[in-house]
């Protein structure tokens, strides 16, 4: 089945301060999600929080994240979007697990001016050591509670291995979190501490034959200054993920941040 790409020319990016507390990051849970889910097959909504103004706030990472409820966060970027799909849960939890297609998802360099790969490779782990490479995850294997572990050679940063955490898997929903777990470096420099970078997705039915994505981001207090100031990165990754996800062309224009 081929699925309709984005019909917007725009993407809606939101940088929320601690003046609108009404808008801080909320992913479905179990109240609506903020940023809510775009309208069917086109641009998804995305927003992104700054660690200043979360502190303000006194925000802390929900737990149906996955993440600590004591932990500070220096960015927070939410992707949401809904797209018509008929089949089971199953098949996106497929493309959750094919890690190997890492190769072939591309994001817009913001500093290249240009569409790059998400990674120069990346495998399925059957254990937290990159020599253990196995074939990609089935949707039989994101279980709820598996613990899994994955490595990538990211275009910019190295290898990094992630896990990834399956915190609920049932016909209609399913939330997915994953942590670095080994440091990311360049050039030498620390820039991620183990379990400074953070995502939890959101797959859930939201009626017959629409399905919603919501992607939650987040680095940690913990993460390098010389990683900051990287916003559309963060973005334009984001981005890039819900894409694969949601079966629309990775490198497709618009990027979402130029």
């Amino acid at each position: 089945m081929r699925y309709k790409t984005l019909c917007t020319v725009t993407i809606s990016i939101f940088v929320l301060t601690a003046s609108a507390h009404a808008a801080l990051p909320q992913p479905p849970c179990t109240v609506s999600a903020t940023p809510a889910y775009s309208a069917p097959d086109v641009a998804p909504t995305i927003a992104i929080w700054h660690g200043g103004d979360l502190d303000q706030s006194k925000w802390r990472p929900p737990s149906c994240t996955g993440w600590s409820p004591n932990s500070h966060s220096k960015l927070v970027v939410a992707v949401a979007g809904s797209f018509r799909f008929n089949g089971p849960i199953a098949q996106l939890l497929e493309r959750v697990g094919a890690i190997s297609t890492f190769r072939t998802i591309r994001y817009w360099s913001a500093t290249d001016k240009a569409w790059r790969p998400l990674a120069n490779d990346a495998s399925a782990l059957t254990g937290p050591d990159r020599a253990n490479r196995r074939a990609d995850f089935a949707a039989s294997d994101l279980i709820k509670n598996a613990n899994l572990y994955y490595w990538e050679d990211d275009s910019r940063s190295g290898e990094i291995i992630y896990r990834l955490n399956v915190i609920e898997s049932a016909p209609d929903r399913a939330v997915i979190a994953s942590e670095n777990i080994t440091p990311v470096r360049k050039f030498f420099v620390t820039l991620f501490k183990p379990g400074t970078l953070q995502s939890t997705i959101f797959i859930q039915r939201l009626s017959t034959g629409l399905f919603g994505i919501y992607i939650l981001s987040r680095t940690d207090k913990g993460t390098s200054a010389l990683a900051e100031g990287h916003d559309a990165s963060y973005v334009n990754r984001a981005a890039a993920l819900y894409r694969q996800l949601a079966g629309i062309k990775t490198d497709q224009d618009p990027p979402a941040a130029k």
